[in-house]
């Protein structure tokens, strides 16, 4: 970013004085403010308008409640009202056109106003209200004669706070504004403002609280972006500095291993550029000190599971214990699956809810024996009853669909001291690159961003018309044709009893058609032991057609499924679509998506939106899209995922600063650290 900016220690600037510095802030006032987070001037000024109001200067006959005016009137009457402690001084105003009333509650403000005699001349602006079938302005800002100060003919509106009326707001952030104006702010240099578009932050203030002109689209004005660029910069700083903290722990140092032996040693495939490529950075994070964070990303099919494979060999071979989680215990059985074939047996155990007590016992006493070098399971893991000889690595599959807490709780189950296991965090959401720098900071990144040889792109098709039709006759075509396919219904937030309704439905109506020995259903509501025994006759071909939620959604490999029939896809994200999409498509026969939507579309741009997955097979390219369509919240999933809560930035219209206050808060770390 150039040369290092005095803002880097904030400690002498002006935006760090305390609030009580400002005239009108009493003990009250502050207390209220500081209820809110607020105990700084940045803080108060770091507060957005709710919205803007065109101020114009109008003669009091054409005043309408609810616009912000200025009028220039002279005094009719005043007089002081009430008791001694609850005094207010009212005037009435007038113009020549009409009488506007002014009220000020509180006197020592406005106290040169009670030597104001009748006739005096005044300028008035403030917001107008109807009172008693009246015009009038209460505590309006007041200057006397015909020449204030310069007049904003766009007023900023402030919300109403606890504790805090917006005229509060206002009043605090103009001496905010007067303040800092008289000191010398410092600020990053001018070039690199200007190739970021964005101004100075004295500028980026005045004009998004004193705007003198409409602002017509704040997220990209360039005072907004410098807004948001503040507070990327502040988070990154943030990341950094729990970065510094996570390099001074301590991890198991393992030996650097040739990713490609370790592969070939284990697998009986040939891996992919990528898969040697991140097997090796994995390689080289665990041959240091400190503790790997590395979040791997992968589209449908890339590979993940045996970059994950490859990474518990390589503890294995140390002496080290893996735990890997997953969000669902259908994922688990899989991986139990697949890598009690790579490792045997006896040495990968899982741990679930379903499991039964005898059995979850046994388990666990070969676990802490050291009898156990591979535990994988769901958020079981977790539990305190759960512990191992010597842990090692953790990894956590589909991460963002554990909350912080979750994923913070199994690295502690190998946490001695500073002593903490390695962390391995994968997920088959393609994130955009702008959003992982933001929700996953703290992490290094890989990709794989190759298939491996072999895989059938799959064809997607929207078809419309009614969707219980269509899935019946496309059933009886795969059935014919001896092909196997899922048929998923949404899962509908407002009401998990009319999903489950509608998965159930269908299958009676397909069982009866085909009979039930050739359809099984899964959904959430049913047991461990139920969804596993329902993908079992699936996977083992014994029924053709699987009738499911989204519980599929990811893990789930049957080569000889070659149709994925998705109801009602509009209620579905796109990532969430191309997920399961990828259920397909991984055996030698073409497979097929379709897309069933009604009749009729409930909009165009929810037919715009599905006719991406016609096009695309590229889940990058989708998950930007999804990205754009949904917001960065609804696109990870719930807070849960460790997004943090901006109030200035959007993530998607300001991901091209991300990277420059990543890179900011990198040099200025390592000058003070």
């Amino acid at each position: 970013m150039g040369p290092l900016s005095p803002l880097a220690s904030m400690s002498a600037s002006p935006y760090d004085e305390p609030i009580q510095t400002l005239p009108g802030v009493g003990p009250a006032k502050q207390r209220a403010l500081e209820a809110l987070g607020i105990s700084k001037i940045k803080d108060l000024l770091s507060i957005l308008p709710k919205g803007y109001q065109n101020r114009v200067q109008l003669p009091i006959r054409d005043l309408k409640s609810g616009m912000q005016a200025r009028v220039v009137g002279t005094i009719l009457r005043l007089q002081t009202l009430g008791s001694f402690k609850h005094q207010r001084l009212e005037m009435i105003l007038k113009d020549g056109t009409g009488f506007l009333k002014l009220v000020f509650f509180q006197l020592k403000p406005v106290a040169y106003l009670l030597k104001a005699k009748p006739g005096t001349q005044l300028t008035v602006t403030g917001e107008v209200t109807a009172f008693n079938a009246m015009m009038q302005m209460v505590h309006p800002k007041v200057a006397l004669g015909n020449k204030p100060e310069p007049f904003h003919g766009v007023c900023a509106i402030y919300p109403e706070l606890k504790g805090l009326s917006s005229h509060d707001l206002t009043k605090f952030i103009e001496a905010a504004l007067e303040q800092v104006q008289k000191a010398s702010a410092p600020d990053w240099p001018i070039e690199k403002l200007q190739e970021l578009k964005l101004l100075p932050l004295l500028e980026s203030y005045q004009t998004i609280h004193q705007p003198v002109e409409a602002i017509a689209d704040p997220g990209q004005h360039p005072a907004f972006r410098r807004m948001a660029f503040e507070e990327l910069y502040h988070f990154q700083c943030r990341l950094l500095k729990h970065r510094q903290i996570q390099l001074k722990l301590q991890s198991p140092i393992l030996p650097r291993e040739s990713a490609r032996e370790l592969f070939q040693g284990l697998l009986p495939f040939a891996p992919t550029h990528a898969q040697i490529r991140v097997i090796q950075e994995i390689s080289d994070d665990t041959s240091q000190s400190y503790p790997m964070l590395r979040l791997l990303q992968g589209d449908v099919g890339s590979g993940k599971t045996a970059v994950a494979a490859c990474a518990a060999k390589l503890f294995q071979k140390n002496g080290y214990q893996t735990a890997m989680m997953a969000p669902t215990e259908i994922l688990a059985e899989q991986h139990f699956h697949v890598f009690s074939q790579l490792f045997g047996s006896e040495r990968v155990g899982k741990l679930m809810g379903s499991l039964s007590v005898p059995a979850r016992r046994e388990m666990l006493k070969s676990l802490q024996s050291g009898n156990i070098d591979i535990l994988i399971g769901t958020h079981a893991l977790i539990s305190e009853d759960v512990v191992f000889k010597n842990l090692g690595l953790c990894i956590v599959d589909e991460q963002h669909r554990f909350g912080v807490h979750q994923r913070s709780e199994l690295r502690n189950k190998g946490r001695k001291g500073s002593f903490v296991p390695h962390v391995l965090a994968m997920t088959a959401t393609p994130i955009p690159r702008s959003l992982a720098l933001t929700a996953y900071g703290d992490f290094a990144l890989s990709v794989l961003d190759e298939l491996p040889p072999g895989r059938t792109p799959v064809s997607t098709h929207l078809l419309q018309g009614d969707p219980q039709k269509n899935v019946l006759m496309l059933a009886d075509k795969c059935l014919r044709n001896q092909e196997q396919a899922y048929i998923i219904y949404p899962l509908v937030e407002e009401s998990e009893k009319m999903d489950l309704l509608n998965a159930e439905q269908a299958f009676a109506e397909l069982a009866g058609r085909f009979g039930s020995d050739r359809v099984a259903l899964i959904h959430g509501r049913m047991t461990g032991a139920e969804k596993e025994s329902a993908m079992h006759r699936f996977a083992s071909a014994q029924a053709d057609l699987l009738v499911s939620t989204t519980v599929i959604e990811v893990g789930v490999n049957v080569p000889n499924a070659t149709c994925m029939m998705i109801v009602h896809p509009e209620r579905f994200g796109l990532s969430q679509l191309h997920q399961l999409r990828g259920r397909v498509g991984r055996g030698e026969r073409k497979s097929t998506c379709f897309l069933l939507t009604p009749q009729l579309f409930p909009s165009e741009e929810t037919y715009r939106r599905l006719a991406i997955l016609e096009k695309s097979q590229d889940g990058f390219e989708i998950a930007a899209e999804d990205l754009k369509i949904r917001g960065p919240g609804d696109f990870l999933g719930t807070r849960q995922s460790g997004l943090p809560i901006f109030h200035h930035c959007d993530l998607v219209q300001h991901a091209d600063l991300i990277e420059p206050a990543r890179q900011l808060a990198q040099s200025i770390i390592s000058f003070h650290p």
